[in-house]
C-alpha cells in the first residue's frame, strides 16, 4: 500500500483511517513485519523524524531509524501478530514523550502482516488502559542528551515538584551537590527557571527510571 492505498477492506474503515490521517494532532503509520512503510502521515513524520512524508514512502524503517530502535519495534510487532491484541508503547523521541497504539490491520496488497500505529505526544489516554502498556528500553533524548544520567534523574524529580532537599535525600547526595546538578542542567539547556525546567521534563514524560534507558539518536547514523 502506498500513500493512497486503503488500510482496511471496508468503506467505513477507509473513512475512519482517512479522518485519522488528516488529523494534525495524530500520527498515523502503517508498517509491515519487515519494517517497510505502507503509509505515513505528516504528523507521524514530524514527531519521529522531522522530515516529509516523501522521505518515508517506499522505504524501510531500517533506512531511517537506528537499527536498535527498529529491532525493538519488530519484536513488538511479532508479539502483536501472535496475540492479535493491540499494545500501547511509550517511548521518548527527540526529547518528547510519545505514545503509540499498535494494532494488527489487513492490507490486501501486502504479503506480510501489517500494523497500524496511532501515535500522539504526551501522557497516554486513560481510555487506552485496557491495552498492555509497554515501556521502550531505548530513548532518543534529543536536546536532553547533553545531560548526564544523574542530571536526568534530578530533572525528572524537579518535574515532580520536589525540593532540592528532598531530591538530595532521595538520591543520597548533599544539597550542594544537587544544587550544582541543577545549575549544570540550567546552563546546558539554556533555561534558568525551575518552572521551565519542569515543563521541559514534562514534555519528555521524564521519570527517574528513564535515566537508565539506552540512548539512541533520532535518525540512522546519529
Amino acid at each position: 500500500m502506498n500513500q493512497h492505498h486503503s488500510a482496511t477492506q471496508s468503506p467505513a474503515g477507509d473513512q475512519i483511517l482517512e479522518a485519522l490521517a488528516n488529523d494534525p494532532a495524530v500520527g498515523v503509520t502503517v508498517i509491515d513485519l519487515s519494517g517497510a512503510y505502507h503509509f505515513v502521515n505528516q504528523k507521524s513524520m514530524s514527531m519521529c523524524l522531522g522530515g516529509k512524508v516523501k522521505d518515508a514512502i517506499g522505504k524501510s524503517a531500517y533506512d531511517l531509524f537506528p537499527r536498535a530502535f527498529i529491532d525493538e519495534q519488530i519484536t513488538l510487532l511479532k508479539q502483536v501478530h501472535q496475540t492479535q491484541q493491540p499494545v500501547m508503547v511509550r517511548y521518548i523521541r527527540n526529547g518528547r514523550q510519545v505514545q503509540s497504539l499498535i494494532t494488527p490491520i489487513d492490507i490486501d496488497e501486502s504479503p506480510l502482516p501489517c500494523f497500524l500505529y496511532i501515535t500522539h505526544e504526551g501522557e497516554h489516554d486513560p481510555k487506552h488502559e485496557e491495552f498492555e502498556i509497554i515501556e521502550s528500553k531505548l530513548a532518543d533524548f534529543g536536546p536532553l542528551d547533553v545531560l548526564t544520567r544523574r542530571e536526568l534523574e534530578v530533572l525528572a524529580l524537579i518535574k515532580h515538584g520536589m525540593t532540592l532537599d528532598a531530591i538530595a535525600k532521595l538520591l543520597h547526595r548533599s544539597r550542594k551537590t544537587i544544587d550544582n546538578h541543577r545549575t549544570s542542567i540550567a546552563k546546558k539547556l539554556g533555561e534558568s527557571s525551575r518552572v521551565r525546567l519542569a515543563q521541559i521534563a514534562e514534555h519528555a514524560g521524564l521519570e527517574l527510571k528513564d535515566a537508565d534507558l539506552q540512548r539512541i539518536g533520532t535518525r540512522k547514523g546519529d
